[in-house]
């Protein structure tokens, strides 16, 4: 809304400029006319005016919004990032990449672009992109070279929480916004710099010029007032959330005390830093209206007996510090499968979007638990892709046979070959691991053709239905590859304005297939509807049901549920913890569906551990 009255004063200052002008232009014997008299006579000219004004604000915005629809990845190459991958030879650089994973891991969303900014020897961070399907994490070489691993881990934790709590879709727009105000800017610096000199109305010209000059720049000024404004309360909330995510407020206290001793601090050098001032982690640049807190408030906040006065000696003290490096990074460790655990819904619930300290503890084991051979898959699309195929390869013969014949119709003998590598792989990996997998997977998936992904997608979809018979993981898969793609090409609004009682055919729908994957007879099934359902429709509701074609159901339920206010997207997942947790006991289908169709609401829900379950 502030955005939108900064535009409209700007467009009425202009309205001004111009009617100025072309009274000015129209003044008979007696004088020029006045603009509110010209305005009067010629009604259209003001129409005009103000839509030209728009166009042009509009444009613009348009311009830099469709630029910033490749995603996080297009705003970091812009300031100058390198994107680092998996097998990096570069210890400092694959510590950053395992951090950022194993975050990835802990909160259930896609891993990120991962980019380091070469030039920039200050400390800073940020995360970019419409949604987590395209985004970006960027880390300057400064923060690589003088944080350790723990404060690493605290500044994207803070970056993570800009992408869980939907900043990074607010900051991309906020982007768009200001090059909008600024174009105005821009357009009045050019006529002044080539309009001619000396010729009759060129003093007019000028004058109107540098009008629009200074009015593009009082209303980006307006604009960075507000920027700056939104900015500052999502820091301190990302401050927040970053210290509950790794329990360890002592990494991002030290990297903030490091900022604050270094003489670069946190200001970065790149051209284009003006543009992303409000997503960093901290400070990039000097400018009037600071889009962050002050450092010493962010550190006092998370140590309220820190004495700014004996900064020197801290950093000094910290400066004798050698940076660990991380430690065997592609060792193996024994992942079990996973086990029934018992869960409480309050619980569970409360983990949606809000990942803890146990479930980085967790993503470090699983992140290691991975094959180190799965990193021969990520770095390419063609890869990536045999290996989404390998895990949708079923164990039955007779199945198995009957795909194959599909994937050798759709592929060529090399991308077969690449197929045979990843199943053999996919044959030993643990069941728990088959999800993170999937979405380490996705860097590279996004970085193919817009054909090749819907000639995946295509295939993903024979393959799941090619022995008539749909088993839970298999719709999960499909579904979240379907979801991600989707996500990260048309980056839409994650949430919508639908109510409980505007979905209810939909919420029926569902809970009854997560009851049914879940239940060892019709009777358990239906208890757990009943649990369920009570939380979300406590007067009314319908009989449970059993649906043979579930996954048509589900199709046609979940792109309405997605639609859901967040509030009433809230009530539906409590009640679906509490319908696969009415007998406290979880499975492997009721966890794999509960979170996929918490992915599909875009409310990622961490994996479900038993530390979570007892500590309600």
């Amino acid at each position: 809304m502030g955005f939108i009255i900064a535009i409209g004063l700007v467009t009425i200052a202009l309205d001004v400029v111009f009617l100025t002008f072309l009274a000015a232009g129209q003044g008979d014997e007696s004088g020029s006319q006045s603009p509110a008299v010209f305005a009067g006579n010629h009604p259209g000219a003001v129409i005009f005016c103000s839509v030209l004004a728009l166009a042009v604000i509009g444009v613009a915005s348009l311009y830099k919004s469709l630029t910033l629809r490749g995603g996080g990845g297009v705003v970091a190459r812009s300031l100058g990032g390198v994107r680092i991958e998996r097998d990096t030879a570069d210890l400092k650089r694959k510590r950053l990449h395992n951090v950022v994973e194993e975050m990835a891991i802990a909160s259930s969303v896609p891993m990120p672009e991962v980019y380091v900014l070469e030039q920039e020897t200050a400390i800073n961070a940020f995360a970019a992109g419409h949604t987590p399907a395209n985004a970006a994490v960027a880390v300057t070489q400064g923060a690589l070279e003088r944080l350790n691993r723990d404060q690493l881990q605290g500044v994207i934790a803070h970056e993570f929480s800009h992408i869980l709590n939907g900043d990074m879709r607010l900051n991309v727009q906020l982007m768009g916004w200001l090059f909008g105000l600024f174009a105005i800017a821009l357009i009045g610096r050019t006529i002044l710099r080539f309009a001619p000199r000396g010729r009759k109305g060129a003093p007019a010209i000028l004058v109107a010029a540098l009008a629009l000059v200074v009015l593009g720049y009082v209303g980006l000024l307006a604009g960075r007032i507000l920027q700056a404004a939104v900015s500052r309360q999502r820091e301190r909330l990302a401050d927040a959330s970053a210290v509950q995510f790794t329990r360890n407020p002592l990494g991002l206290k030290d990297a903030l005390i490091k900022i604050a001793g270094l003489q670069q601090g946190s200001k970065l050098v790149a051209a284009d830093a003006e543009q992303v001032a409000h997503m960093l982690f901290a400070p990039g640049l000097s400018r009037m209206f600071a889009t962050h807190p002050p450092v010493a408030e962010r550190i006092r906040t998370l140590d309220p007996s820190f004495d700014s006065r004996k900064l020197s000696r801290i950093v000094a003290e910290m400066a004798q510090d050698v940076p660990d490096i991380e430690e065997a990074a592609d060792a193996q460790s024994v992942v079990s499968r996973a086990a029934p655990v018992a869960v409480t819904p309050l619980a569970v619930a409360a983990q949606v979007g809000n990942p803890e300290t146990v479930h980085v503890r967790h993503a470090q084991e699983l992140r290691v638990g991975l094959p180190s051979s799965l990193r021969d898959f990520v770095e390419t699309s063609g890869r990536a892709k045999a290996f989404v195929i390998g895990l949708l390869l079923s164990r039955d013969v007779g199945a198995r046979a009957m795909q194959m014949r599909l994937v050798e119709q759709a592929l060529k003998p090399t991308e077969l070959a690449a197929v045979n590598e990843a199943t053999e792989i996919v044959r030993n990996l643990a069941t728990m691991l088959r999800l993170p997998a999937l979405l380490q997977l996705f860097p590279a998936l996004r970085r193919a053709t817009l054909d090749e992904r819907q000639a995946l997608s295509k295939l993903v979809d024979a393959l799941v239905h090619a022995d008539a018979r749909v088993d839970v993981f298999e719709y999960c898969l499909a579904k979240l590859l379907e979801m991600l793609l989707h996500d990260e090409i048309e980056a839409q609004a994650p949430h919508g304005r639908l109510s409980l009682d505007s979905a209810q055919r939909e919420i029926y729908v569902l809970f009854a297939v997560l009851a049914r994957a879940g239940a060892k007879d019709e009777q358990q099934a239906r208890y757990a509807y009943e649990a369920g359902m009570r939380a979300v429709f406590p007067m009314r509701r319908p009989e449970y049901a059993t649906y043979e074609d579930w996954t048509l159901r589900l199709d046609s339920a979940l792109p309405t549920l997605e639609k859901l206010h967040p509030f009433a997207k809230q009530v539906v997942i409590e009640g679906l913890v509490r319908a696969v947790s009415h007998d406290e006991v979880l499975n492997v289908e009721e966890a794999e569906l509960l979170r996929t169709a918490c992915a599909l609401m875009h409310c990622p829900l961490p994996p479900i551990l038993p530390r979570v379950a007892s500590s309600a």
